[in-house]
């Protein structure tokens, strides 16, 4: 666009991961557009207030763009409403004496938002002026939408039976296949490259495409797919949103996608300079058994977007990262008061997690995740877990990289890892260094692997577990929303021939064969019915994930974000009361001590 107005090109600069560290500075200081990833601002900008060219570059600010602004929900959504306050409030800092400076300008732009107004102001505690469809001027063009039916558990066969005519068929343009799982992607594409003879093994026609790649990765088929290289691509919901592959005619969708915003989104891929066609694959009664029918669904609204600005450790993390930025600008250690006020219960976290603060324990983990520079020890698509790089051995370049959640599920001890369309297995989890890696080795695409994850939840309905006093009582059993502690455990895993392989005997033959686990703290709801039906496991199993998979479709709850358990659920009951004398007290305590150079 530069160009086309003939601007000098220097004049707009992006910066993200795939842009040395040594550069960065200096795109600061000759851009007037800059575009930088969220994540890039909050782990690297934010942690850099004190120099110079940041600063400047804070104080400058006078437009902030969100594009794509309907995937600022959920946990990734709440992550960024903390950092948009926060950035907020280091500029209002930086401009305290320039009084005739203009307020920040805040654009949205989306295509897929039901409560745009409602949204944006929780988001960024500005208030907006909504544009709507019927204004934005985009070009349509016609789309046909199908829903081809299979046998439950043969989606993904039917998905590359589909693809391969499409290969076959000769013509122009190219297909998009979603998959709602990363190994199912990885799956898919390595299916397709061994289909079809004429695929070159060093150039293939057909890649897959989800996060976790390392950025030279993701370029590389952004690039060939924006060019037309490519027949054909097969992501996860990575490739829903912010390119433009105007040759893609044809898209699958495995399943039903999780909520409808994600539905037009991916419809939205094709036919973008000409007729398309989108199908859904899935049962007969993929559509029917959340009541509906494919037309309806088609025509249904979005459904609204939710943000979870009172999460506590949410809070937390971002209320380290507030304190550092503060320290660095030599701003006052009080909260600050940006455009919308900070969500409710922040200031008496924001205090607790001040150096010196009466920092509760259960903050204890999340402290020390952050460290020093808690912008980068918090990331902005999880509350609190670390992040591994998946690699070939200790000194080598990362293959790509998984959250804590992921790993235990991808790439536990033995598993066969999918990374890029190859196949490997995991070697050995590395969590003594001061950047957790998990070592593989390459590994044939037939080796399968599924694993075995035991989950513990531990909650209670006394008065600090139970949540606002949301507890039901009842003769045949309770209702509550809860604090939770919960600990997922992979314990071993089934092998290609579906024998199950535990941990406790595969470690006396191989140290690193040891089962792993995950801790993390959150809220949720727990039911009891005291009723012999009810105790039965199976059916307490189906009933949870039924329940599960209502509430993601019915109330737009992105299915990354909750989680269902049937068995191991322990509740304590309620405490009595400690007393203390009429003068005072004397007791034996647990203390948080905090030591400051």
């Amino acid at each position: 666009m530069a160009r086309q107005l003939n601007l000098d090109e220097g004049i707009v600069g992006r910066i993200d991961g795939s842009v040395p560290f040594r550069e960065r500075d200096g795109i600061l200081q000759s851009s007037r557009v800059v575009i930088m990833t969220p994540d890039v601002c909050h782990a690297w900008l934010m942690s850099r207030l004190a120099m110079p060219a940041v600063k400047r570059f804070v104080g400058g600010l006078s437009t902030l763009v969100m594009d794509e602004a309907h995937i600022l929900e959920g946990v990734f959504g709440s992550n960024f409403a903390f950092l948009i306050r926060r950035l907020i409030a280091a500029l209002n800092h930086l401009l305290c004496s320039e009084a005739s400076r203009k307020p920040l300008q805040l654009v949205a732009a989306t295509a897929t938002i039901a409560n745009p107004k409602e949204h944006l102001k929780n988001l960024t505690g500005a208030d907006f002026t909504v544009i709507d469809h019927e204004s934005d001027g985009a070009q349509r063009y016609e789309r046909t939408v199908a829903h081809i039916a299979c046998p439950e558990g043969g989606e993904l066969q039917l998905a590359n039976e589909l693809q391969n005519r499409v290969l076959m068929g000769g013509g122009e343009g190219g297909f998009i296949t979603f998959v709602d799982s990363r190994k199912g992607v990885e799956s898919l594409a390595i299916q397709a490259q061994q289909d079809v003879e004429a695929l070159s093994k060093d150039n293939p026609e057909v890649v897959p495409y989800r996060a976790g790649y390392t950025s030279e990765q993701r370029s590389g088929i952004e690039g060939r797919l924006q060019s037309g290289k490519l027949r054909g691509v097969v992501s996860t919901s990575a490739l829903e949103l912010g390119i433009d592959l105007p040759h893609l005619r044809v898209g699958f969708n495995v399943g039903v996608p999780a909520t409808r915003k994600a539905y037009l989104q991916r419809l939205g891929r094709v036919g973008r300079n000409g007729p398309g066609a989108f199908v859904l694959i899935g049962p007969p009664n993929t559509l029917r058994r959340y009541g509906t029918s494919l037309r309806e669904y088609h025509s249904m609204a979005v459904e609204p977007s939710y943000l979870y600005l009172d999460n506590r450790f949410m809070q937390f993390a971002h209320g380290r990262c507030l304190a550092v930025e503060r320290e660095s600008l030599a701003a006052p250690s009080r909260l600050p008061r940006p455009r919308g006020q900070w969500p409710s219960g922040f200031e008496d976290i924001y205090l607790a997690a001040l150096p010196g603060g009466d920092r509760p324990a259960e903050f204890d983990k999340m402290a020390e995740l952050g460290g020093d520079i808690p912008q980068r020890g918090y990331p902005l698509r999880n509350v609190g877990e670390i992040n591994f790089q998946i690699k070939l051995h200790t000194d080598a370049d990362a293959l790509g990289e998984a959250n804590q959640s992921q790993v235990l599920r991808e790439c536990y001890p033995g598993a066969t890892y999918l990374h890029n369309a190859r196949a490997y297995e995991v070697a050995s989890w590395n969590t003594n260094t001061f950047e957790p890696f998990i070592r593989v080795k390459r590994s044939h695409p037939s080796r399968i692997t599924r694993p075995s994850i035991r989950t513990w939840i531990n909650t209670g309905l006394t008065s600090t577990d139970v949540i606002d006093g949301h507890l039901i009582r009842g003769a045949e059993g309770f209702l509550a929303e809860c604090g939770m502690l919960i600990t997922e455990r992979v314990e071993g895993y089934f092998d290609g021939k579906g024998e199950y392989q535990p941990y406790q005997e595969l470690q006396q033959r191989d140290p690193n064969m040891k089962a792993r686990s995950r801790n993390f703290r959150t809220s949720g709801v727990v039911l009891c019915i005291d009723e012999d039906w009810f105790k039965k496991g199976s059916v307490k199993r189906l009933f949870s994930d039924r329940l599960r998979e209502v509430f993601v479709h019915e109330y737009s709850v992105l299915p990354q974000d909750i989680g269902s358990a049937a068995t191991n659920i322990s509740v304590r009951s309620p405490d009595g009361l400690v007393g203390r004398g009429a003068e005072g007290f004397l007791a034996e305590c647990g203390m948080l001590i905090t030591e400051r150079v």
